[in-house]
């Protein structure tokens, strides 16, 4: 996500970053900024210090990391003093850049940042273990732990399941799920991601039927809400 009201900087870093294969979205402002966050699976947030915030730079990024920790968040500023740089990362960012950046630069430091913070991510591992199923991501098979039982999935299930657990715990927008799993634009009459949705459901209830796996969120989409193992 890039918080940034400046049209031409933030074309900038777009451009750089859908080149570099990112998939990108766009706040214009702090309320905007709240709203994909609750809407996206966002990994990574860039925050245009000097542009969109409306002063409320160092509260958002304080604000964003009680909120959402595993969010890596970079501050881009026109402000090159020391104690606004020791600030921002007291704040809760992990990276602070003096404009103009260095595009090479910052998509080097977006790599690095996005690879320290998935070292310890367990959606990374070859294997996924959660409530007493085991994801095999090599193998696109998902498996009853407890008797070994393989559990099948259509390939839209699979996918949207994984969908879902690599973004555990946090909601995924139905837009988000259509986009990712069907390679198209949701719309208020599409009704694929819930008929998915009840199906994946009633697979892993047939195994674990004490947990909720799946929880509706009214007027967005859906969290996977698990334990890791």
């Amino acid at each position: 996500m890039i918080i940034d009201s400046d049209y031409r900087h933030f074309n900038a870093l777009e451009s750089c970053l859908v080149h570099a294969s990112f998939k990108t979205v766009r706040a214009v402002h702090v309320d905007d900024a709240k709203s994909l966050l609750r809407a996206y699976p966002i990994k990574l947030a860039i925050l245009n210090q000097d542009h969109g915030i409306n002063g409320q730079g160092y509260e958002y990024i304080r604000f964003m990391r009680e909120h959402y920790p595993d969010l890596g968040i970079i501050v881009l500023s026109d402000n090159s003093s020391s104690l606004d740089r020791i600030l921002g990362i007291e704040m809760g960012a992990d990276d602070y850049l003096i404009k103009p950046v260095d595009l090479r630069e910052l998509l080097a430091r977006v790599r690095r940042l996005l690879e320290r913070l998935n070292i310890s991510s367990f959606h990374l591992n070859k294997g996924i273990n959660f409530s007493g199923f085991g994801l095999d991501r090599q193998k696109r098979e998902v498996t009853w732990i407890a008797s070994g039982e393989k559990i099948h999935f259509t390939n839209r299930e699979y996918d949207m399941l994984l969908c879902l657990l690599e973004n555990a715990n946090r909601v995924v927008g139905r837009n988000t799920l259509t986009h990712v799993v069907c390679g198209r634009s949701w719309h208020a009459e599409d009704r694929s991601v819930d008929v998915t949705i009840s199906s994946i459901r009633c697979k892993l209830r047939k195994h674990n039927p004490a947990d909720t796996l799946i929880r509706s969120i009214r007027g967005t989409g859906y969290s996977l809400v698990i334990r890791h193992e």
